[in-house]
């Protein structure tokens, strides 16, 4: 029979745990100073680790888990911990972003409350025996009992957070049984409304920990950049903690295993010094090892020497030096796991992120798993660490009796405790990990009395690194003004601001003097985001702005093998209620951690090195190192000048430049004074030597720059010297045109080109037809509704006249006038074209449109047509070879690519608009014969070819949806509109709007054989140098 226990605490808020025991450092103790060198739980003999197999039963409702309970339960099945029981085929996944899942009643919870329970058995090793042993969860979701031999241990609450039990006096000789009841919903669901999938169970490492019946319960150290390191630290004896005088003995290491210093600590305190200590940053990560040893127990922890601190200008200072905080906000999220992230997995994506010039996580929204903390101090990381509570679904409250129920909780003294406990078992244990630069009070829980208690308590505990809470935008008991999805102007206006209070002398208690700090900007939503360079531009520009971190790191969604096909699951897609759709995939990384364009948009925006012109024509650049700490000499500059057939220029340099700082340099080349061709100048930046995270040769960041070649005008050709062609009508409004290996049908009713066939092959599936939707955007979520409101989406064109402008032997001119509307709606925009067939076989098209006064922005307009099967080849000389837009383009460079139509699709869960290539000089798409089409700018046009229409992908909830076609869509575009992050962000920076009123572009289409490096001759020829 189990030992009776009070299930009632699941709703009372002032019960925070029972028998936990008090909040502590992290640290895993050794019994060997060689093994505790290391810092490797597993290489401890005083560490027995639980993960595994476990006996799992779940309950629709606790009730019924506690019957069974003490009925005995005799069909146990299996489930792996650390896991979320969702995740295995129990319950299901529940994304919601703010509304709670539950009736909005704190601190009641339904009384249909899922609730499974654990078993295992365990025996003790030898060296166990006749020790204090403890039992550690590292997180548990949510509320949960525990019993070892079926005596009551104790229940915690906190997903996020350990919680350690002494079960000394519950151990038995020989098998012990360890069980764990899990509670899906208790009253700290109210405080766990975070945007994620809402999962359940033992989802972090459960372990057994064997101490001396004297130990040391708590350690603390605090460094400063003079050498010294303060420790402070209890002793757990006779069941008290206290200062008591037991012998405690400390060691410091540097990264050579080499004893530095060497002291005894007394009265629960102690110090050691060294001399000229390396200073720890997220550049240059170093560690020292610090061996803690008393009662022959042996603590090891990592010493990061730094110190944090904010100027007068508002910068945020790591050792003095002003930095730059390039975060991301992560979630631990994975698409087979859950909430549980394997060590392995964790470190790769902390080196995907190095490897991305990313230097900083936000731990959005709660405390990660202690291990993550290693890596980063390990890897070189500053951490703004969360503490576990949002309240975001009480917004839902409304106002009552004029209360506005948003406070409900963060005013209510009730909650005073459960909110202090939140952030104390935080810092409590994260206080020795050097990463750590700054406490954030949580998440989107509004702001109130209870807030201000938490930002008293930790500075009280901790006045070494300054207290974050976007929820209380400038009060004064927090140290940074934070914000989320400010606009650029709004950004701007706060760095004036704090030059305005410089040159004001304004206190230093003025707000205007507070670092400012976007904690979520940027919603990496779909295609996107599009607006980082300007926000990146303002950040460099003003001291006080110390940047930002982009939300989010990776897509939520759960992993489903559905037709064979590997499927990932968005919110609803399980059947939950309530639910917020396709709002948590909203990542840089796609679920199994590929890149997404805007990963790699990102990567080159904070890379390390900024490049301006000074001089072209003689090679003059100006350098500026965007480092905070590491001179330029770690890096290799590559440079090559090319044209668009040949490389001119291959060289490599080497710069000293310290952080900050700028210099000029001055490369050897020489540029021809004329040219048929465009000369452009890569830059690149690679890394000279291995590192924990690259290789050498590793890419940082790159540059590119159109080089000052007059360009010559190509050799007229008169159009009396070409082949000839022949005009004829064939009924119905139907024209053939036709050269010495082409003939093209036109249908004079409608404007279309309807065949365009190459030596007999058809080059044409459907006729040509221009268009101004595009398959909307995460990020157009919003301006999608103005653009269906105008029907553009159902817009159709309508010919409103037509005739034949010159039929010469060498060329026909065709004239018409279009519009694109949709029902009920007016004209969005009227338009005409010039056709003009060469008997090159080449057709100039020249477009002049006018679009309506009130349209505030279109989607796109350009040309669609669509191939037949076969046409899957492609090249283009323009922005690539990742997609690329308006505001979007600085992970593309200007260059010749080769592709295949399948390939130019970015697979988004939610499909969208993907695919486009900005400034492209020419495209040809092609089958494997060569036969096909060479789209030519005038000068330059955007380019796109998918297996997919515009419709096609806006119908499709989900990529799983799609079919593609086996033909080829192909736009040759005037402009689409930018890309932006509106899906949770500010509205589209006007300058990136398609919001023209009047614009006229041209381009020319030729059917040809594509081989060798005739696309780029053919390229050269444009019907403007025909002399008529």
């Amino acid at each position: 029979m189990y030992e009776k226990c009070d299930f009632s605490v699941i709703e009372n808020p002032r019960i925070l745990n029972v028998n936990k025991c008090p909040s502590r450092a992290h640290y895993i103790p050794h019994n060997c100073r060689c093994e505790a060198y290391g810092c490797e739980s597993e290489l401890s003999d005083s560490y027995l680790l639980l993960n595994g197999k476990w006996k799992f039963k779940y309950f629709e409702r606790l009730d019924d888990a506690v019957y069974s309970l003490n009925d005995g339960i005799d069909d146990f099945e299996t489930i792996r911990v650390p896991s979320n029981w969702q995740m295995h085929g129990y319950d299901r996944p529940h994304y919601t972003n703010a509304a709670y899942p539950i009736p909005l009643d704190p601190p009641y919870v339904p009384n249909e409350n899922p609730a499974a329970v654990y078993e295992r058995e365990f025996k003790l090793p030898e060296n166990f025996k006749g020790t204090d042993i403890y039992l550690n969860f590292e997180g548990v979701d949510t509320y949960f009992f525990v019993w070892v031999n079926k005596k009551f241990v104790g229940a915690s609450q906190g997903s996020h957070f350990n919680s350690e039990f002494r079960i000394t006096d519950k151990i038995e000789e020989g098998t012990n049984l360890l069980t764990v009841l899990v509670v899906k919903w208790a009253w700290s669901t109210y405080l766990e409304d975070q945007d994620f999938f809402r999962l359940s169970g033992i989802f972090r490492d459960v372990y057994l920990l064997s101490r001396p019946f004297v130990h040391l319960h708590d350690v603390e150290t605090r460094t400063r950049n003079d050498g010294t390191i303060d420790i402070k630290y209890n002793v757990f004896k006779d069941g008290n903690l206290g200062d008591e005088n037991v012998e405690v003995a400390f060691e410091l290491f540097d990264d050579k295993a080499q004893v530095i210093a060497y002291g005894k600590g007394s009265n629960g305190k102690g110090q050691l010094k060294i001399d000229s200590p390396v200073l720890w940053n997220a550049e240059n990560p170093y560690l020292y090892t610090l061996l803690i040893s008393c009662n022959g127990e042996i603590i090891p922890i990592k010493v990061g020497f730094r110190e944090i601190s904010i100027s007068p200008r508002g910068e945020l200072l790591i050792n003095g030096t002003p930095i730059k905080i390039k975060g991301v906000n992560r979630h631990d999220t994975h698409p087979v796991l859950g909430h549980y992230t394997p060590y392995n997995e964790m470190k790769k994506e902390l080196v995907m992120m190095k490897q991305h010039n990313i230097n900083a996580i936000r731990t959005s929204h709660y405390p990660n798993t202690p291990a993550f903390y290693s890596l980063c101090s390990e890897l070189g990381f500053y951490v703004i660490d969360e503490a576990d509570l949002e309240t975001h679904g009480t917004a839902f409250g409304g106002n009552l009796e004029g209360v506005n129920m948003s406070f409900m909780l963060t005013n209510n003294p009730d909650w005073e405790k459960a909110f202090i406990d939140r952030v104390e078992r935080m810092v409590e244990r994260d206080k020795n990990f050097p990463c750590v630069i700054m406490w954030s009070l949580g998440n989107e829980a509004f702001f109130g009395d209870n807030h201000i208690k938490m930002s008293q308590w930790t500075k009280e505990r901790d006045n070494t690194r300054p207290v974050h809470y976007e929820g209380g935008d400038t009060h004064p008991c927090l140290d940074i003004y934070s914000r989320m999805y400010s606009s650029v102007d709004f950004v701007m206006e706060r760095g004036e601001e704090g030059l305005a209070a410089e040159r004001e002398n304004a206190p230093l208690d003025d707000i205007r003097r507070k670092p400012f700090f976007l904690c979520e900007y940027s919603h990496a939503m779909g295609n996107g985001p599009g607006d980082l360079k300007e926000y990146w531009d303002l950040f460099y520009k003003y001291p006080r702005l110390i940047g930002g971190c982009v939300w989010e790191w990776a897509d939520h969604a759960v992993y489903k093998k559905e037709n064979g096909k590997d499927v990932y699951l968005y919110g609803g897609q399980s059947g939950e209620y309530p639910h917020d759709g396709n709002f948590c995939v909203d990542g840089l990384v796609f679920p199994d951690r590929t890149p997404s364009p805007g990963l790699l948009e990102l990567k080159n925006v904070i890379g390390p090195v900024t490049v301006e012109a000074v001089d072209l024509s003689k090679g003059v650049l100006k350098l500026t190192n965007r480092y905070d700490f590491t001179d330029l000499s770690v890096l290799e500059g590559r440079y090559k000048i090319y044209a668009q057939t040949s490389t001119l220029i291959n060289g490599t340099f080497s710069v000293s430049c310290k952080g900050h700082e700028t210099v000029e340099i001055s490369l050897d080349y020489k540029l021809p004074s004329l040219s048929f061709e465009e000369y452009f100048l890569d830059i690149s930046f690679v890394v000279k030597e291995d590192t924990p995270w690259c290789s050498a040769g590793h890419e940082v960041c790159f540059t590119q720059f159109k080089l000052p070649v007059k360009q010559l005008e190509p050799e007229m050709v008169w159009a009396s010297s070409m082949p000839k062609v022949e005009f004829r009508e064939i009924g119905k409004g139907l024209v053939e045109i036709e050269g010495c290996n082409f003939v093209y049908g036109f249908d004079m009713n409608k404007g279309q080109f309807v065949s365009l066939a190459l030596d007999g092959v058809e080059l044409l599936s459907s006729p040509t037809t221009f268009n101004i939707w595009r398959a909307p955007t995460d990020n157009d979520r919003h301006v999608r509704h103005a653009w269906q409101w105008e029907e553009m989406h159902n817009a159709k064109e309508k010919l409103y006249d037509f005739r034949i402008s010159s039929i010469n032997p060498t060329f026909v001119s065709m004239t018409a006038s279009y519009s694109l509307a949709g029902p009920s709606r007016l004209p969005v925009v009227k338009y005409s074209v010039m056709w003009t067939v060469y008997g090159t076989g080449e057709i100039g098209v020249s477009v002049a449109a006018e679009v309506r006064k009130n349209i505030k922005s279109l989607p796109r307009f350009g040309m669609m047509l669509v191939m037949p099967k076969g046409f899957e080849n492609v090249t283009y000389f323009g922005r690539g070879p990742v997609s690329s837009y308006s505001d979007m383009k600085n992970a593309s460079k200007l260059g010749l690519f080769n592709s295949t139509v399948t390939d130019e699709y970015t697979k988004y869960i939610f499909p969208q608009e993907t695919g486009n290539h900005i400034d492209c000089r020419y495209a040809a798409v092609y089958d494997l014969e060569g036969r096909g089409l060479l789209f030519k700018g005038m000068p330059v046009f955007n380019f796109s070819s998918l297996h997919y229409t515009p419709k096609m992908l806006d119908a499709a909830p989900h990529d799983k949806d799609l079919v593609p076609l086996e033909e080829t869509v192909i736009h040759i575009e005037y402009k689409q509109n930018g890309i932006g992050s509106h899906s949770c962000g500010p509205e589209l920076n006007p300058k990136y709007e398609f919001n023209e009123k009047e614009f006229v572009y041209s381009f020319v289409i030729k059917p040809m054989m594509v081989y060798g490096d005739n696309i780029v001759r053919e390229a050269r020829k444009l019907p403007s140098m025909y002399n008529f």
